[in-house]
């Protein structure tokens, strides 16, 4: 039954009349992204330097996927035949993307701010916006932002200027696979030293919603114990394979040494589809160690995560 179902959409595509208007539109569609490729590649080689202390830019989706995008939305929209048999192409989930973003830009003396605020659009499967999934990323962006802005103003009125100080905060998409979308701020403070946190959004594509640590592993099943005894098994190694390596493990004081992970700790998915713990510096070892990640193998979570969200 399901080999002569897919018989029939293969048929009821190959038989669709697509008008002349409609294939130059879908052409000129690719064309265009294409371009708009080819000039942000350009623009990024050449950033030039603006001025102003709030910037807004406009992120536009470029080459074959969004050239695709395109031609499904016109298709969608031309004609009975063509939208009946878009009716049966299986839905692929959620599409989160960055749409726009601002920069804030501040100097005083030796005091100075660079601090990059992206928006996120999150779509339906019919290309319409998920009102609720996409302000409540927003909404959290905006408040994590707002605080370090905020936090470096007072900074600079205390010190009336006369401070030193240095706040840079950017980000960038480390996943966007058929399941998982994210994006990881990472926040480097200087001022007698240096300080490195990281903060990281995540949106399932499947529901549109964000989601933690907690949110990648089926209900029920304990994923703590076996994460946290592998990076206890990873801290203990690289200790023992460098000197100069600390993390705060079995030590005397034991208040401060790692436990366990939490349900909302900070995480991502790498290039080989392996879950990544991140801790901030001084999380879990002393501030020379910077910020710190242990990669935990597959055979850990294979049995514990959802699928789809893990792997390549």
């Amino acid at each position: 039954m399901k080999d002569k179902r897919l018989e029939e959409m293969k048929q009821d595509y190959e038989t669709i009349r697509i008008p002349a208007e409609l294939r130059r539109r879908v052409e000129l569609g690719i064309e265009k992204a294409k371009e708009e490729e080819r000039k942000e590649k350009m623009m990024q080689k050449n950033p030039g330097k603006r001025k102003s202390k709030i910037k807004v830019y406009g992120v536009r989706a470029a080459g074959g996927a969004a050239a695709a995008l395109l031609a499904i939305t016109i298709m969608a929209n031309s004609g009975a035949a063509i939208a009946h048999a878009m009716e049966k192409i299986p839905l692929i989930g959620s599409i989160a993307k960055v749409v726009t973003f601002r920069e804030y830009e501040s100097s005083t003396n030796n005091m100075e701010a660079n601090i990059k605020i992206p928006e996120i659009s999150v779509e339906n499967e019919d290309g319409t916006v998920n009102e609720e999934s996409t302000q409540k990323i927003n909404k959290s962006i905006e408040e994590y932002t707002d605080e370090i802005i905020a936090r470096y103003e007072a900074d600079v009125k205390a010190a009336d200027g006369e401070g030193n100080m240095s706040v840079n905060l950017d980000y960038t998409v480390i996943k966007d696979s058929d399941r998982l979308f994210s994006i990881r701020f990472d926040q480097l403070l200087v001022m007698a030293s240096g300080t490195q946190l990281v903060k990281i959004y995540h949106i399932d594509k499947q529901t549109g919603e964000m989601i933690n640590l907690a949110g990648l592993f089926r209900e029920g099943t304990d994923f703590i114990t076996p994460i946290s005894d592998n990076i206890k098994k990873q801290m203990k190694e690289q200790m023992e394979a460098d000197e100069m390596i600390t993390y705060w493990l079995d030590s005397e004081t034991p208040e401060w040494d790692f436990q366990s992970v939490r349900e909302d700790s900070t995480f991502y998915v790498n290039e080989k589809g392996n879950l990544v713990i991140v801790f901030d510096e001084y999380e879990v070892a002393p501030g020379y160690m910077g910020s710190v990640e242990f990669e935990i193998p597959d055979e850990v979570t294979r049995d514990l995560v959802q699928e789809g969200f893990l792997g390549n």
